[in-house]
């Protein structure tokens, strides 16, 4: 069984590392990004395989969650894109982009469950 890589974009360093390394304790494989420009670099580069990104909707820096979600979209269709953030309201938004989008606040479980979901979709996919 392949090991499913996440891409981690979120600006706060005291976010960032606890998530992507409880995720690494999951067993995952975790690249991490600071914002949309050091994600597009990542996924664009072709030395790495991302199965999920999961974005910060509100953290980044330079632009939205949402714009990298759409860009991912549009440049990226084979990765998986999962919108974290603890407004209600933004994670209704999320659901637009993403069809699986959690309910409350960005906890490990929930991120975790999700991306589990996401990954196992994925891959039966590739298997059809």
């Amino acid at each position: 069984m392949q090991i499913a890589t996440v891409l981690v974009v979120e600006q706060d360093i005291l976010v960032r590392q606890p998530l992507a390394q409880y995720l690494r304790d999951c067993g995952y494989r975790v690249r991490e990004a600071v914002d949309g420009d050091e994600a597009r670099a990542t996924l664009s580069s072709g030395r790495h395989t991302v199965d999920v990104a999961l974005i910060g909707v509100k953290s980044l820096p330079s632009e939205s969650g949402f714009a990298l979600a759409s860009w991912i979209r549009d440049h990226q269709p084979d990765v998986k894109v999962l919108l974290g953030g603890t407004i209600t309201k933004v994670l209704q938004l999320a659901g637009g982009l993403c069809n699986d989008a959690p309910d409350g606040g960005l906890d490990y479980k929930t991120v975790l469950d999700h991306i589990r979901r996401l990954v196992a979709a994925r891959n039966r996919g590739r298997t059809s």
